[in-house]
Formats: C-alpha cells, sequence, structure tokens
C-alpha cells in the first residue's frame, strides 16, 4: 500500500472480482481515402465494432468542404493543426490549431477546410453514415441558402480553450474536454506529449480509456506483463484495471475517459520518481478544485 492512507478500489466494498482483461490493442481502419482528405478510425463502429464512442484521426490535405448534416451523435473535436470552418445556422465558427470545440446532437452543420489541417473527432454515440443525417445531391445544393434555424435547434458550436493540467518535466498533458477545460464529466479528451523516457505511478482507474497513440509508443505494465502500443495503433482500457503507463522515448497520444478523468477517479498509487511530480499533482488537484489561478503553468503550490 502506498503513505497516502487512502485505500485502494480493490478493498471492503469492491466490485465482485471479475475475470481480469488485459488491455486490447487494435489497428484502426482507413474509413475514407480520398486525395484531400483521409479519416482514419481508431474506435467505432468499423474499427472496433464499438456503437458507444468512437473516435478518428482526420487529415485534410487541401482545401475543401463536407456537405451539410444534422449529426445525432455529440461531437468533441481537437483541433490538431491547421483551421476548420463551421457554417451554422448562426453565422461562421472559425477552430485554430490548439483548440476544441463541441457540437451537440441535433446542430445542423457545415464542415469548411481552407486548406490543410488535421483534427480528432470524438462523438458520443459513434459515428456511423446512418446517424449522422448528411445531405447529399440536390438536398444539399438546395439547401445553401442558409436556413432558418428550427425552433428546436442546440445552441451553435462551443469553442473550447485547452489546459495543460500536468506541465511536469517530461509529460504534458492538454486537456481539450473535461472536468477543467469545459467543465464537463462525460468524457475528458487530452492530447499527451512525452518528450524523454519515463514512467507513471500505478492507477486502477473507475473510467474506461480509448487511448490513440498517434507517435511513439505505450508501454502499459500489470502484474501479468506488459503491452507495447505502438505508433498508429489503438488501446482500449477497462474500467478498474491497475496499470503503469511506461514511456520508452518521445511520444504524442490522445487519451479519452469515459466517464471524464479526475485525480479521484484514477485511484493513483503514489510513487518516488514517477512522471507527475509532487508539483504536478498538487497543481492537478488545485485545477479539479476550481482554483482557476492554477491554470498558469508555472505556478507553485503548496509547499
Amino acid at each position: 500500500g502506498g503513505s497516502s492512507g487512502a485505500s485502494g478500489p480493490r478493498d471492503g466494498q469492491s466490485a465482485p472480482r471479475r475475470e481480469r482483461a488485459m488491455p486490447s490493442v487494435t489497428a484502426p481502419v482507413d474509413v475514407v481515402t480520398l486525395p484531400e482528405l483521409t479519416i482514419t478510425e481508431y474506435f467505432g463502429n468499423a474499427s472496433t465494432k464499438d456503437a458507444q464512442i468512437s473516435a478518428a484521426h482526420v487529415k485534410i490535405n487541401a482545401a475543401t468542404e463536407e456537405d451539410w448534416q444534422t449529426p445525432e451523435f455529440d461531437e468533441y473535436v481537437l483541433i490538431t493543426s491547421g483551421e476548420v470552418h463551421i457554417r451554422h445556422a448562426g453565422g461562421k465558427t472559425v477552430v485554430r490549431e490548439g483548440s476544441g470545440v463541441f457540437l451537440r446532437a441535433g446542430l445542423r452543420v457545415k464542415w469548411v477546410f481552407p486548406g490543410p489541417c488535421s483534427y480528432v473527432p470524438i462523438c458520443l454515440p459513434a459515428f456511423s453514415p446512418e446517424n449522422v443525417n448528411r445531405e447529399e445531391g440536390d438536398a444539399a445544393a438546395k439547401a445553401e441558402p442558409e436556413p432558418a434555424a428550427p425552433a428546436a435547434e442546440p445552441a451553435g458550436p462551443e469553442v473550447v480553450a485547452p489546459v495543460d493540467v500536468v506541465a511536469a518535466k517530461d509529460l504534458t498533458i492538454t486537456e481539450y474536454f473535461g472536468h477543467v477545460a469545459s467543465k464537463d464529466g462525460t468524457l475528458s479528451a487530452c492530447l499527451a506529449t512525452v518528450s524523454a523516457p519515463c514512467a507513471e505511478a500505478y492507477q486502477a482507474p473507475d473510467f474506461d480509456e480509448y487511448v490513440m497513440v498517434l507517435s511513439g509508443e505505450v508501454h502499459l505494465r500489470q502484474d501479468e506483463g506488459v503491452t507495447v502500443v505502438k505508433e498508429g495503433q489503438a488501446v482500449f482500457l477497462k474500467a478498474g484495471e491497475r496499470v503503469k503507463w511506461e514511456w520508452p522515448g518521445a511520444c504524442t497520444y490522445v487519451p479519452i475517459c469515459l466517464p471524464a478523468f479526475s485525480p479521484a477517479n484514477c485511484h493513483r498509487e503514489e510513487e518516488a520518481g514517477a512522471a507527475k511530480d509532487k508539483a504536478a499533482m498538487d497543481r492537478l488537484h488545485a485545477l479539479h478544485a476550481g482554483d482557476e489561478a492554477a491554470k498558469a503553468p508555472d505556478v507553485q503550490l503548496g509547499a
């Protein structure tokens, strides 16, 4: 046990023991391949047969635009390069590199790409050709004049400014959606950047975690062994799995937690030499407690 005095999730009132599952590593699927864009699905109906959530990496290679659509899913989008223009009944919302945008289900939108860009769209429930309600062909042409918004249409796109919730020596975790950045506990989605070999402490979270490894590789250590997740692979970690994250070198990955991550629900075990040092953990706790001053990445909290 750790020195924190906190009891682990396996004590007393824990859920009945179940068969342990190793992390599930899968290969993404290129669901759209065109000269001007590629959509690589890491989780969802096509890649993992999961209808609850989809997550993809989209690369736009040239100026293009999509047809109008009115999806039946909530969409959380991380813009990782370039910019995206989203047209809607209220006008046009520009979302630039390093920002997030939330589109509520039922909002009629048209995606316009002025040039090359890349982004990560996360859909709840998972995207499908049936639930995106795309207006193709004649219907789309007729709809080009801005239509009047239906009375029940949800609010327009919500642009979110991400927050570096962890700014440690070798590990930066930038939260685009979650308890800190968007004040939303439904899910959290971050871009994590590792700059040098390091490792984190063991944890046994209460959330399911969907991870897209965009570069480098991630090693997930458990009592049963080590799962290696390479660049361009996805890994799913079921809630309750005790795991230690290790990074053999520089890498970037997108961790998506359902429900959203918090220091309370990840059940992290204190460990000397972990990538998140005491200062980083103090700051993370302060951010989740609503301390706006802690958002400055160089803030020093506590003694």
